[in-house]
């Protein structure tokens, strides 16, 4: 079991799976950035002052994350960052929840016409992703010791998991058979 844990191709999974999720949640921010400006205002957590700064930086933090997480001095570094992110949106999820605010966007995964809602699958997802990272904390990466099957495991692997999830994400958000209906008559009581 120890050798598993201190397996280098499973390092190279979790760097890489989470450098990609964080790539994937922040390129769709950074095109749409009036959009998720919204998103983070309806969160209602932050004073408005703070909105505007908040929503710019955000996804510059999780993309410089992501691609930090593939340079190996700042690897670790990054990973931290992206626990703390995780960790961060986990309560901002938990909040809303707990004030009965499901009906928000999360902000995650942009998509056109999203309609996500959010639960508490979305904190327990989130504090997933905050143990992977700081598993890439954990446990040391030195390259020179990986060989190339290792490292195109644990990419493929990486790229594989970083699909699933973001199909779910999608599906997850994916408008109910009666808001199809609803937007599709023009009735949409936002």
């Amino acid at each position: 079991m120890d050798s598993m844990v201190n397996d280098p191709t499973v390092a190279i999974f979790a760097s890489l799976f989470v450098a990609l999720i964080l790539a994937a949640a922040a390129i769709p921010k950074l095109r749409s950035q009036d959009e998720f400006l919204g998103v983070v205002a309806n969160y209602k957590l932050l004073p408005n002052f703070l909105v505007a700064p908040f929503a710019k930086l955000l996804p510059w933090v999780e993309l410089g994350c992501a691609i930090a997480l593939l340079v190996p001095a700042l690897r670790t570094g990054a990973a931290s960052v992206a626990a703390g992110l995780f960790i961060l949106f986990a309560i901002a999820i938990a909040i809303n929840v707990g004030r009965g605010r499901t009906h928000i966007d999360c902000g995650c995964v942009r998509r056109p016409t999203s309609m996500s809602r959010i639960g508490m699958f979305h904190v327990l997802r989130a504090l997933a992703l905050s143990g992977v990272s700081l598993y890439a904390v954990a446990v040391p990466l030195d390259i020179s010791g990986i060989s190339v099957e290792a490292a195109l495991i644990g990419l493929a692997s990486a790229a594989m998991l970083s699909l699933l999830y973001l199909g779910a994400d999608m599906i997850v958000g994916f408008p109910t058979a009666k808001n199809n209906l609803d937007i599709y008559k023009g009735n949409t009581n936002e």
